[in-house]
């Protein structure tokens, strides 16, 4: 894909392959048992998307919020192309996220619509009411024109909460779509027709491959919940030869493989959102061959700062880098004063090009706190070698990444104490095999209060949803304290797992 492709709208990608390979498979859909409830090819859905797009461009000018939460179906995708192709702007919202959450970033983006499951849309409707169901059925719409705004116009509103905990809404460009696009091409390329299996949620990192797997004529493989089994049977049944994992899900098929898979389509596994160790980096390739790769990036420059491919991450020099930046994409390292940094030194990573933000919603401060001169300031710590491969080294903040979600413990701690009986928490992240990190909470109780775990936890799943919900919460008589009296998360970790206790190593 050369760089002219940057002023393509992403949709027309879709549109382009409807027309080149209508009697493809475009994608299939197991549900949340395991079953295959449908499959649609490109003609029938290239009709869907018509029919929905042009029921949306009736009701709502271009340009306007239209958010989408759902599981991974078909009708998801077809939305989800379908608000592109009405010249809308698409705000995904995941499941996942706890009511707050939703309900804040809800607040922020103040949506002209909410497109939605029947059990988001029950969940969502206490704090929006626009609320709608996904149309299942629609009238034909033959005449219908797809809407192409400009490289410059806004794509999608990405809500993270990034490393301060509160809901920010990343503003990204047809253009940032079309750079990133354009840099998994130039990093990872494609033999054949791809198969992409998503079971990660389409209101994530999955996303990012509708668009480049349809563009081929390509099938979608759509899971709604990622069970280990289900996944290593797909990659054989479906002829998988793509997929994008957290590395606990990766983790999780390994544990179920005494051989390697037999899988024989698969060309790679992408791990991202979050780090993978070389113990289990070389038990992953154990398990499905050289066909692991990574992806690096943030909300604010998606997926694609870096990139690593299955035959790089075999040479044992290159254990533990993210790879090198895309065709679109500039890496620097920027020192303590604001000066480049040379090969092997350490400080921040810094990022510029298309494939940046054009900044927080609503936000200017902190949208000049981390786009500078044209470079997007991550927060992360890292260092580039002689060959342009970067390497991350640290966090500068204390959020932590459990699961591949971005995860920052004052969030937490700010929904506990709304909780009966807690009057102090401190929330710390710990190593964990499955997870990376794991989040755990220490609390202490209001004088004469006795506090139940059990019960917190199902209320903080109630406040948080399943993703920042504390694997464990911890009663403390009181919380241990530096010496100005400030309480520290490294200190709370210490009196829980004891500093020679190996599994309690971690950044936050």
């Amino acid at each position: 894909m050369n760089l002219s492709a940057l002023s393509t709208h992403p949709v027309s990608l879709f549109w382009d392959a409807a027309r080149q390979f209508p009697d493809h498979g475009a994608a299939c859909e197991y549900d949340a048992e395991g079953r295959l409830v449908g499959r649609i090819g490109f003609f029938a859905l290239s009709q869907r998307v018509s029919s929905l797009a042009a029921h949306l461009a009736r009701r709502f000018a271009p340009g306007a919020r239209i958010a989408l939460s759902a599981p991974n179906t078909i009708d998801h995708v077809a939305a989800f192309l379908a608000i592109q192709s009405a010249g809308l702007v698409w705000v995904p919202l995941n499941p996942s996220n706890g009511a707050q959450l939703n309900a804040a970033a809800l607040a922020k983006v103040k949506p002209a619509l909410v497109l939605a499951g029947p059990d988001e849309a029950q969940a969502l409707k206490p704090f929006a009411g626009n609320v709608e169901l996904i149309p299942a059925h629609l009238p034909p719409a033959p005449g219908f024109e797809p809407v192409m705004r400009r490289p410059s116009d806004t794509m999608a509103i990405k809500f993270t909460g990034g490393s301060t905990g509160e809901p920010k809404g990343v503003i990204q460009s047809n253009a940032s779509v079309m750079a990133n696009i354009i840099n998994m091409d130039d990093r990872f390329g494609q033999q054949g027709v791809p198969v992409f299996l998503a079971c990660a949620p389409l209101t994530h990192g999955a996303s990012h491959f509708i668009l480049p797997t349809l563009a081929r004529g390509g099938r979608l493989v759509l899971v709604q919940k990622p069970d280990a089994n289900l996944l290593l049977r797909l990659l054989r049944d479906e002829a998988v030869t793509e997929s994008f994992m957290a590395p606990t899900l990766i983790m999780r098929l390994c544990a179920l493989l005494d051989r390697p898979v037999n899988a024989p389509a698969l060309q790679r596994i992408i791990y991202g959102a979050a780090p993978l160790p070389e113990e289990q980096l070389l038990r992953a390739q154990r398990a499905f061959g050289p066909r692991i790769a990574g992806l690096y990036g943030q909300t604010e420059a998606p997926m694609t700062i870096a990139a690593i491919t299955a035959e790089e991450l075999t040479n044992p020099m290159l254990t533990g880098s993210v790879g090198k930046a895309g065709r679109v994409c500039e890496i620097a390292i920027i020192g303590s004063e604001g000066e480049p940094l040379g090969p092997g030194q350490t400080g921040e990573i810094a990022v510029k090009g298309p494939l940046l933000m054009d900044g927080y919603l609503d936000d200017r401060e902190r949208t000049g706190d981390v786009l500078r001169r044209g470079w997007l300031h991550t927060g992360d710590l890292g260092h580039l070698n002689r060959n342009g491969y970067l390497f991350i080294t640290g966090r500068a903040s204390d959020m932590l990444i459990s699961g591949g979600y971005n995860i920052h413990p004052a969030e937490v701690e700010a929904a506990l104490l709304t909780l009966p009986g807690i009057d102090e928490a401190c929330a710390f992240g710990v190593a964990d095999p499955q997870w990376g990190e794991r989040l755990e909470v220490a609390v202490t109780a209001f004088r004469g209060q006795t506090l139940d775990t059990r019960q917190l936890l199902l209320l903080a799943r109630e406040l948080l949803g399943a993703v920042k919900t504390p694997k464990a919460i911890h009663v403390l008589a009181r919380l241990p304290r530096n010496p100005v009296g400030k309480v520290t998360r490294s200190s709370v970790r210490s009196v829980i797992y004891p500093p020679d206790d190996e599994e309690a190593r971690s950044s936050p």
